[in-house]
């Protein structure tokens, strides 16, 4: 079984990508795929072998972008959010 400590470090390496991109333009769901294409889902194969099944590794890999998409909606917020006077 993986650990969620290497799960979180997984989401968190993943979100530096998401934090360089969000200076550009808000996120959107394409960006967090992209990222998980790109960092998150390598590692996940890397771990593949400490997976007991198909649906534990699909449980992490849902589990990882949920939490990508969590970050993504605080990273707009922090970045884009109209000044309310």
């Amino acid at each position: 079984m993986v650990e969620t400590s290497e799960l979180d470090w997984i989401v968190q390496k993943t979100t530096e990508l998401l934090t360089d991109k969000v200076k550009d333009a808000p996120l959107t769901d394409r960006d967090i795929e992209l990222a998980f294409e790109m960092f998150a889902k390598p590692r996940l194969e890397r771990l593949s072998n400490a997976f007991k099944n198909d649906l534990e590794r699909r449980q992490a890999q849902d589990f990882i972008m949920m939490k990508l998409q969590e970050r993504a909606k605080q990273l707009n917020a922090e970045h884009w959010q109209k000044l309310e006077i």
